[in-house]
């Protein structure tokens, strides 16, 4: 009976197989298109990447979308060279910083016929993202992440102070007064830090100025980026407020880092990676709130974030690297996104999501100051020159914080010397 049993099971399973066989034919018979993702995300948003990768495949067994880790400093290199040598990855990211580059190089495709095929609301994403999406009228990638700079402020010192520590400043005549309060005579303490030197990019001090010419009414480039924006009335009043800061008010210290972290500054002006961070290292109690601006101006704060491409290729890998763009860009996916890495909403619409707003409510409700001050955010010049622009820019006004040369002579010089650069394209 058991040899009877032992033949009929080797019976039962040749069938078995052969029927799985006949079943799976056409699909292993079916060659998969694999779509390259090169990133250079690690933590939580390279653990995103894979997880809603592995989701896209198992929706769609005939695609294969691999993330393949690139290191920051390597990523924009590889990739020119990838186009170069026409063998480009279907799909990657990038820094916003880079997009000026990547929009220009002819190596992107466009989205629009998808985009408007698919019926996808684009003016869902917030428009200064969209800055760094779109060259001559087309769309050539979308916005995936964001952050942007708010007010942090030590409640503790604010006690000490007999401030009100759920009421922060809100304009810049409280900031000066609230942090004249918190600075102490021998230096142990200032009221507020400021980024104050130029690194080997010069966009620290760039990076930091810019929110506040922009509530002004300044800009840091216009007419389409061609000129400079900033030598002006609006410009010097936004100049004059950072510098009094270090020579007037003497309320922030020069060449001073992470003072706040120290507890050595009662305020400061970061991004909201930094909730994280100080939430598990500093020993003190702190709150976030927008960047205070001039009752006369307009709330304003810069931004950095992400950008995804499609690269040009054959249709059929074009149109499935978009379809995964899209499907990964969906409201819902983004809610999910968000949450996964911590990132800040590029889409109105999951800013606005009451389940959302709810999760980070109870998860981190010091973000909603960012996820809500997104809308008053700023692009920075999305052209190639931009790096050169920032590094002139930061040297005068460097200049400036050290009362080496006054704010007209500053913004000036800056002018000069960013039309220098803008001329030479």
């Amino acid at each position: 009976m058991s040899r009877k049993w032992g033949k009929g099971l080797l019976v039962l399973g040749a069938i078995l197989f052969g029927m799985s066989m006949v079943i799976s034919a056409p699909v292993l018979g079916k060659e998969q298109l694999v779509l390259e993702f090169w990133h250079y995300w690690d933590g939580n948003n390279a653990k995103a990447a894979e997880t809603f990768a592995a989701r896209y495949n198992q929706l769609h067994p005939d695609v294969k979308v691999k993330p393949v880790f690139v290191s920051t400093g390597e990523l924009l290199p590889k990739i020119q060279a990838a186009v170069l040598a026409g063998k480009p990855p279907a799909l990657a990211i990038a820094d916003i910083a880079w997009m000026g580059r990547l929009l220009r190089s002819g190596a992107l495709a466009p989205l629009d016929a998808y985009l408007k095929e698919r019926k996808v609301n684009v003016d869902d994403f917030y428009p200064s993202l969209l800055e760094y999406s779109q060259y001559k009228g087309q769309m050539l990638a979308l916005p995936l992440t964001t952050n942007n700079l708010a007010l942090f402020y030590n409640k503790d010192l604010f006690r000490a102070a007999g401030l009100d520590p759920e009421r922060p400043p809100k304009t810049w005549d409280e900031l000066v007064e609230y942090a004249t309060r918190m600075t102490k005579k021998d230096g142990s303490v200032y009221g507020f830090e400021m980024y104050s030197q130029v690194d080997e990019t010069g966009e620290g001090l760039t990076w930091n100025l810019q929110p506040y010419l922009w509530q002004a009414g300044a800009d840091f480039l216009t007419d389409n980026y061609t000129r400079p924006g900033f030598n002006n009335e609006r410009g010097e009043k936004a100049l004059e407020f950072v510098v009094d800061l270090f020579q007037k008010h003497r309320v922030a210290g020069l060449a001073r880092k992470d003072s706040f972290g120290k507890g050595q500054a009662a305020m400061v002006v970061n991004g909201p990676w930094m909730v994280g961070i100080w939430k598990d290292s500093v020993p003190f109690e702190f709150g976030c709130a927008p960047i205070p601006y001039p009752e006369w101006g307009k709330p304003a704060t810069n931004m950095g974030g992400e950008q995804i491409f499609i690269f040009k290729g054959d249709e059929k890998r074009e149109k499935a690297a978009t379809d995964f763009v899209l499907w990964l860009t969906d409201t819902a996916n983004m809610i999910e996104w968000d949450k996964m890495t911590g990132a800040l909403p590029v889409r109105a619409s999951v800013a606005k999501d009451p389940g959302y707003r709810q999760w980070l409510q109870g998860v981190e409700p010091r973000l909603l100051v960012f996820v809500d001050q997104q809308r008053y955010a700023h692009a920075r010049p999305p052209i190639p020159e931009y790096a050169d622009c920032s590094l002139a820019f930061a040297k005068e006004m460097e200049k400036a914080y050290y009362g080496r040369q006054s704010v007209k002579e500053a913004l000036a010089n800056a002018e000069k010397a960013l039309l220098a650069i803008l001329q030479k394209k």
